[in-house]
């Protein structure tokens, strides 16, 4: 019996140890901020995945009256024209139908030639609209000077222009967007595509979106973890070098592809986004505030050390004005306190700006 009570304590010993050690594992493997799980393709992009500029200008015809009065467009008129064996003077042109304009467009990533896009166009005259006109071909030139594609069609503004009938003084004009700038969809075709050739010489590169270097690291190790070590190498913070492996050196799309569906956790962002125009606020889960006080527009906030508040109550009930969050505290925990003394958004957008050059606000203030 001695020895069977022995061995029960000792049991009994050892799982209490096993039970304590298990709480602290969990404790210490618990995240300290808030996560999420992305993939890769949700939060980078491959190096050769970019637009390029191409700009042209030309003359759109074909309107009712409201085109260039101007000396270039009848320059430009004169000179198409001539290109098509036509000798006129200036005085024989009429450019009331014509304007002229600047085409811009993207050149999208790994095009070829035949490939359609969109254009827009913009007039750089005189031109009181657009609306109804057609661009002559037009050649579209990217930063190296050489022409990439060519651009035509029918302008479509997207808005309107009318009047009311009735005339004099009683006359009214409606206008709605701009009707000197147009797009004309799959309004130009590739005519030369960029040597953009994918994974070159057997690399490709991730480019995160944010120049995070914790998250680089993450993304890397995601990499390694499903295809080991010595395949990712980080260059720089936001840019990671992926070799493709010998073995799929005649698909490297599809590799990059899975290299996009691997998920890894991620810290979510202490930032508070404020929109001034619409008194916007948007807040993080984590974003936390020091100990600080601040008066704005009659309002008191005191954000004080839990140490030393103990006992205070969250309003002080002399001054209705009078705001105590025992801190370090939330963000949320000072928007409910603030919405509970009838703060607008506006004195919300100040104070937050204000916490922020204090420097007792932890986290990104972005005001858009």
């Amino acid at each position: 019996m001695e020895v069977s009570k022995s061995t029960m304590m000792s049991s009994r010993k050892i799982s209490a140890i096993l039970l304590f050690f298990s709480i602290i594992l969990t404790f210490t493997s618990a995240p300290a901020y808030p996560q999420a799980q992305v993939r890769i393709k949700d939060i980078a992009r491959f190096s050769g995945e970019r637009e390029y500029q191409l700009i042209g200008y030309g003359l759109v015809t074909g309107l009712d009256g409201t085109g260039d009065k101007s000396e270039m467009s009848i320059e430009m008129i004169r000179g198409m024209l001539q290109n098509m064996g036509m000798e006129l003077t200036a005085n024989q042109i009429q450019t009331k139908n014509c304007a002229a304009v600047v085409v811009t467009a993207m050149l999208p990533s790994y095009g070829r030639p035949g490939e359609s896009f969109p254009i827009t166009v913009s007039s750089i005259g005189d031109a009181k609209s657009l609306a109804g006109g057609v661009l002559l071909p037009t050649l579209l030139k990217g930063g190296d000077g050489q022409v990439y594609a060519v651009a035509q069609g029918q302008v479509s503004i997207g808005g309107f222009e009318s009047g009311q009938a009735g005339g004099g003084a009683t006359a009214r004009s409606v206008q709605k967007n701009h009707l000197t700038v147009g797009q004309i969809p799959q309004g130009a075709i590739m005519e030369r595509g960029v040597e953009d050739k994918f994974a070159r010489n057997g690399k490709f590169n991730i480019l995160l979106e944010s120049k995070n270097s914790t998250l680089t690291r993450h993304v890397k190790e995601a990499i390694d973890r499903i295809y080991g070590l010595g395949w990712a190498r980080i260059t720089n913070p936001g840019t990671i070098e992926v070799k493709v492996p010998s073995s799929m050196m005649d698909d490297p799309v599809s590799f990059a592809a899975n290299i996009e569906d691997l998920t890894l956790s991620v810290e979510e962002p202490n930032r508070v986004v404020i929109n001034e125009r619409t008194g916007t606020v948007i807040v993080g889960n984590s974003v936390r505030i020091s100990r600080v006080i601040i008066s704005h527009n009659g309002i008191r906030i005191e954000v004080d050390d839990p140490n030393q508040a103990t006992g205070r109550n969250r309003q002080n009930p002399k001054t209705a004005s009078m705001i105590e969050v025992q801190g370090e505290t939330t963000v949320d925990d000072l928007v409910e306190a603030l919405n509970a003394v009838g703060a607008s958004p506006k004195d919300l957008i100040a104070i937050f700006q204000a916490i922020d050059a204090a420097g007792a606000l932890h986290g990104e203030l972005k005001l858009m």
